[in-house]
């Protein structure tokens, strides 16, 4: 009798809970790192009209989600399409399988990349949460890692896509860590000039227009590494200081966030977001560009 009256009670109180945060079931699953069901949940949120007070934190939990689990249903998809021995082996399999996923997840959330036989997550629900809740709490942080999807290419587009977010996100944790970009970023482009670019001068390269070249951008982040030494953040301060002594003496630690087509913008713990991480046996699935989840 007691054990029934214990369980009714608790009913009850999931279910006042449950009211009160429509998101319970998927913080449970969060909780106890069962991101698939978590994901579900979030992601299957995401499409309801009422109780829009959670949809951003719904969309941005969505997203992180769906990004960490990109090279597990990657992989999965590649053992049906082309490991087993009865796989079509084509692309279109590849194609309906990243339908599969967008069917269970959101409109757009997958697409298959043929050049790379990979299915990563477009960043659909982070694109959302800005076109209609940009004035949540959430939106700085969703646009952080769209921002950190559009870096490779010229200097001259990608850093001002950087002095734009700094400007929308003048304060606060976003910014700092909008910061910390900006002064990576530049502090790419000065490794690019010096080791991947030249200038010819009478038939020969010519090292010293190198130096001319990437001195600017060596400055740049000298300086934003400086100032972040001064944040209030720990993680910031102790990377800037890291940075900083080794910049100074004009030395890399060979790791490129940007501008190149191999460079890599990293896993949230490399900008100091500390989460649980997806966790999958991969032999085959290349490293998803970002994020593991919170």
């Amino acid at each position: 009798m007691l054990y029934c009256i214990l369980l009714i009670s608790l009913l009850i109180s999931h279910i006042a809970l449950a009211k009160n945060n429509p998101l319970v079931n998927a913080d449970h699953y969060m909780q106890h790192n069962q991101l698939q069901k978590a994901a579900i949940e979030y992601c299957s949120f995401t499409k309801q009209r009422s109780k829009k007070k959670y949809t951003p934190r719904a969309l941005l939990m969505c997203g992180r989600l769906l990004d960490s689990m990109a090279d597990y249903l990657t992989e999965k998809a590649e053992k049906k399409c082309y490991w087993s021995k009865s796989a079509p082996r084509t692309p279109v399999c590849m194609q309906k399988e990243a339908k599969k996923l967008n069917a269970l997840y959101g409109k757009q959330a997958f697409y298959y990349d043929h050049s790379i036989t990979y299915i990563p997550y477009s960043g659909s629900h982070y694109k959302k949460l800005l076109k209609k809740y940009k004035r949540s709490d959430y939106a700085a942080e969703a646009d952080f890692y769209l921002l950190l999807r559009e870096l490779i290419g010229h200097p001259d587009i990608v850093l001002p896509k950087i002095k734009s977010f700094l400007k929308r996100h003048s304060s606060g944790k976003w910014h700092t860590k909008g910061l910390l970009l900006w002064a990576r970023v530049n502090e790419d482009v000065w490794f690019v000039h010096r080791k991947w670019s030249w200038v010819l001068f009478n038939d020969k390269v010519a090292p010293d227009e190198l130096i001319i070249r990437a001195e600017p951008y060596r400055k740049e982040a000298l300086r934003t590494y400086k100032k972040l030494r001064k944040s209030r953040s720990s993680f910031e301060k102790e990377i800037a200081s890291k940075e900083y002594k080794r910049l100074k003496a004009s030395k890399d630690d060979n790791i490129t966030y940007s501008i190149v087509n191999d460079s890599h913008a990293g896993t949230l713990h490399t900008w100091g977001i500390h989460t649980p991480q997806f966790q999958h046996k991969s032999s085959h699935a290349p490293e998803t560009t970002i994020f593991e989840l919170n």
